[in-house]
Parts: C-alpha cells; sequence; structure tokens
C-alpha cells in the first residue's frame, strides 16, 4: 500500500515527457505501422516500478495534457449589430491509456474536459462563419470532464493492415496534417486544423475504421460512423447508440507520402458522405451531404515546411461551399532555439451564395511555440479575419491568445 501511494504521489508531481501530445489520435493509435514513441526522465526507482506493473498487464502507458490559454477580440460591427470585445481565460485537459494486452493490439482511452466561458467565443456570438477556437470543444463553464474516446485496434499481416473498432470522431483517421492538426500548440483557429465542412458533420460517435498500406509510399483508410441525424430538426434526430448501422457516415482516404531525400511530404485525397437526407438552405429540398479535399504538407528544407488543405462541400447542404488554406512551418527560426516553431497561414471559407453572407470569409494567423522544457511551451497566437462571417460588408476581427501546454508521460515500454 506504501509502496503505491508512493508511485502514485510520483507519477503527480514528476511526470513529464519528451514528445508533444498530439491534437488527434492518429499518431497514438499506431495506424500504418506508425508508431508513437512515450518517453520519460521520472526517477529510476519510479521507472524500475513501473517495469513491474508492465510485466503483469502488457504494455501500457498513461499520458496526458494541460492547455491553459487567455483569449481576446476586440469590439467589431457584425451583420449591422455591434459585438463589444471580451477577454477571458480557459482551460482544458486529457488523460490518455494505451495498453497493449496482446501482440499487434492495442486498448486506448480518454477522458477530457475543462472550463471557459464558452458563449464569449467567436463562434457562438456569430462573429465568423468559420470558428476561431478549436479548443473550445469539451470545455464548459463549470468544468465537466467526460470520456471522449474509447478505442481498440488490431494490426495484421506485419502491420500493414489495422482494423479499429470503438467510439471516436472521423478526424481520427482522415485530414491528419503535420503542421496544422494540433491547435495546442499550432494553430488554433479550426480551418487550418482541419477541413471546415469536414470538421463540422458530428464528432465522436460508434466508429469502425480500417487501413492497408500495400508499399511503403501508399495508404488507405476507409471508416463508417453511426450518426445522431444531427443534420435534422431536434424532433427527427436518433440517440448516439441507437440503430447504429442505420444511415451510417462513409469515408476514406488516400495518402501518398514520397520522400526526397531526408524530405518527407504527404499528399492525401479524402471524401464523405452523410448517408440519409437532411434539409438544405433552400426550405423543402432535402439531400445527403458529402465532401471532398486535398490535404498536403511537405518539408521544403530540414526545417522549414509548407501545408495547404482544399474542400468542396454539397452546396445545398452547408453554409460554406467551398474552403482554402496554405501555410508554414518553420523549426529553430531563432538561434540558440532549435525546438522552437513559427507558423503563419492563410487561408478563406467561402459562404453559400444562397444565403445572406455569400462573400469569402478571410483568415490569417500567425502563432509561435517557445518550449521552454521538454513537457512545457508558452504560445503566443494572432489571428485576423476580414469579410466577418462571410459578408464584406462586416467590420474585421482582431483575435489574439496566449496559450500555457503542459504534457505528461509514464515511462515508455
Amino acid at each position: 500500500m506504501k509502496k503505491s501511494l508512493s508511485l502514485i504521489i510520483l507519477f503527480v508531481l514528476c511526470c513529464t515527457t519528451n514528445g508533444i501530445c498530439s491534437d488527434s489520435l492518429r499518431s497514438t493509435l499506431n495506424l500504418h505501422g506508425q508508431e508513437a514513441g512515450h518517453q520519460s526522465v521520472l526517477l529510476q526507482e519510479f521507472r524500475e516500478a513501473w517495469n513491474e506493473v508492465q510485466n503483469s498487464t502488457g504494455p501500457l502507458t498513461i499520458e496526458g495534457d494541460v492547455l491553459g490559454y487567455i483569449q481576446s477580440y476586440g469590439s467589431t460591427k457584425i451583420d449591422g449589430e455591434t459585438k463589444d470585445s471580451n477577454t477571458y481565460g480557459a482551460y482544458k485537459a486529457r488523460v490518455r491509456l494505451h495498453w497493449e494486452p496482446i501482440k499487434d493490439g492495442k486498448f486506448f482511452f480518454q477522458v477530457q474536459g475543462g472550463a471557459s466561458d464558452v458563449n464569449s467565443n467567436p463562434s457562438r456570438r456569430g462573429l465568423v462563419l468559420s470558428s476561431l477556437n478549436s479548443q473550445a470543444s469539451r470545455t464548459s463553464p463549470g468544468g465537466k470532464a467526460s470520456i471522449s474516446d474509447v478505442l481498440y485496434t488490431q494490426h495484421f499481416a506485419d502491420k500493414k493492415m489495422f482494423v479499429s473498432l470503438g467510439y471516436t470522431d472521423p478526424e481520427s483517421f482522415m485530414d491528419e496534417n503535420r503542421f496544422a492538426g494540433n491547435g495546442r500548440i499550432q494553430f488554433v483557429n479550426s480551418m487550418f486544423n482541419n477541413e471546415p465542412i469536414f470538421d463540422g458533420i458530428d464528432s465522436n460517435l460508434p466508429i469502425i475504421a480500417a487501413g492497408f498500406n500495400p508499399h511503403e509510399e501508399f495508404k488507405l483508410t476507409v471508416l463508417a460512423q453511426s450518426t445522431t441525424y444531427a443534420g435534422c430538426p431536434a424532433n427527427e434526430r436518433k440517440d448516439e447508440f441507437e440503430d447504429m448501422a442505420d444511415s451510417p457516415l462513409i469515408g476514406g482516404q488516400l495518402t501518398y507520402s514520397p520522400s526526397f531525400g531526408n524530405l518527407k511530404g504527404n499528399y492525401r485525397i479524402f471524401g464523405w458522405t452523410n448517408t440519409y437526407d437532411q434539409p438544405g438552405i433552400n426550405a423543402g429540398d432535402e439531400s445527403i451531404n458529402w465532401g471532398v479535399a486535398f490535404n498536403m504538407d511537405q518539408d521544403i528544407t530540414e526545417n522549414f515546411g509548407i501545408f495547404a488543405r482544399l474542400g468542396k462541400g454539397n452546396g445545398a447542404i452547408n453554409s460554406i461551399s467551398w474552403t482554402w488554406s496554405a501555410g508554414t512551418h518553420w523549426q529553430g527560426p531563432i538561434p540558440s532555439r532549435e525546438q522552437d516553431v513559427w507558423g503563419v497561414a492563410a487561408g478563406g471559407v467561402q459562404g453559400n451564395r444562397h444565403t445572406a453572407n455569400k462573400d469569402m470569409e478571410y483568415h490569417y494567423e500567425t502563432y509561435y511555440q517557445a518550449k521552454l522544457t521538454n513537457n512545457f511551451s508558452i504560445v503566443p497566437d494572432l489571428t485576423y479575419v476580414t469579410n466577418s462571417n462571410a459578408n464584406s460588408n462586416n467590420d474585421d476581427i482582431v483575435f489574439g491568445m496566449l496559450k500555457f501546454f503542459f504534457t505528461f508521460s509514464t515511462p515508455g515500454s
């Protein structure tokens, strides 16, 4: 009992990691044989004790992160109404468990939550068409926590194939990007973390996914996820576990990952469709929702890379008809600060021409990740939006954020 208590105290006080927890699950699920390392600088006594635990349970890792941030934006006039400025703070935390009970099998469990003034978010107040804060999800005024992901993945054929079954979101398997996919330490603007139309569909729900990489440079992923009929009126929706095979979301992604010496790249084409009819922009018209997109990230030098996304959705359903974004990722921009990262991006979402908000809303964002230790970073971020809410008559918006990001982990296997 005394030894167990000592382990818990050491874990809480001393847990650190040499890696940065990814915003998505892809790197932690070891999909297509891409192993994610979990390292630690814990005391030797704890490391040895943890090895004893793993000898009885199988490879087991507990990791997580805590994000705190302060965000602010100025007053602006949107659709003829003046919106007051706002400054507020928030925090968001996650705890993850990775367990390998059998060879090539991996169980993943995640709890997350946090507290924020969600009603002050610019998206909630109708200031923008595409969300400026991808970290506002899973937070509440009271700071509630919930189970967000439960997933088991089994690999086959020397890890050239996998099947995953559980409860998570489709973005865990599609639309990844090395340089614009982690809102905690990279761009906080939602449109740079995921394709905005794809980002707006049902999120964490029962799902099954499979992948195959016949060659090192090619990967294919397909998935099916239950739906709640979220695009339909409230009285027509169903529970997340009700009739799970009825009208699922179907998606797939093909990835080409060439290497030019030490310079790596990833080029992805993906698509998805909700297979149920939902009301369209024009009253009375119904159709299924769908989207297709292109996504790439490419090293230009060992420390500098670029990324881009381009997406198109069903204009009869979505308030956004198509989207684009592009940007840069520069590691070590300042001498003697080799682990720092500077990112710059620009993008746009095209409002639906059948609505009053039918212009192109432009987003410009820059961030600087100052990595102070292996497990702690400070990230100032600045976003500028023109044609706010996809209306050229609206005022521009300046949105600032200061993030504090801490990670922890038990020793890796």
